[in-house]
């Protein structure tokens, strides 16, 4: 799910899957503006929270906006807040204003680092509400490139 135009567009995606050679597993490979588990993409979700806080609509409103229920907008929100804390630290989520956190998320050149890096520390996506299988094996690291390129070479 996006916001484009003004309007909720719903997009499909295909989501590349690959046979592991050493388990026999299938696996799928998600990029990282992908949520697992969730129909809405995470710039989506950081949209919908971000005009939250800065208070443009109503809940009503933002809810008929983005065509979702009350209830989901409610869930976010306390994802957010876990999420944010466990992120930032309990203290420093107090004094880290919402906005100003969601605004260095947004930052595409940020995100993706920001998004493994919680992976990381956690083993789920920011903003993934159902928890991973017992049985999934993150294999970031994996597909990380094993050398950067900078502008001289």
């Amino acid at each position: 799910m996006d916001f484009i135009g003004g309007k909720s567009v719903r997009h499909e995606a295909t989501v590349l899957r690959c046979i592991c050679d050493s388990c026999g597993s299938s696996h799928a490979i998600l990029p990282d503006f992908i949520i697992p588990y969730c129909s809405y993409s995470l710039f989506f979700l950081l949209r919908v929270l971000g005009e939250y806080f800065m208070h443009l609509y109503t809940v009503e409103k933002l809810c008929e906006r983005f065509s979702l229920s009350s209830r989901q907008l409610y869930k976010w929100l306390n994802l957010w807040e876990k999420h944010k804390s466990g992120w930032l630290g309990f203290l420093s989520s107090l004094e880290t204003p919402d906005k100003g956190f969601l605004f260095s998320l947004s930052r595409s050149r940020h995100a993706s680092g920001f998004t493994s890096g919680f992976f990381r520390t956690f083993g789920f996506s920011f903003l993934q509400s159902h928890a991973n299988p017992k049985t999934a094996v993150s294999c970031q690291v994996v597909f990380a490139p094993d050398y950067l390129f900078s502008p001289t070479t």
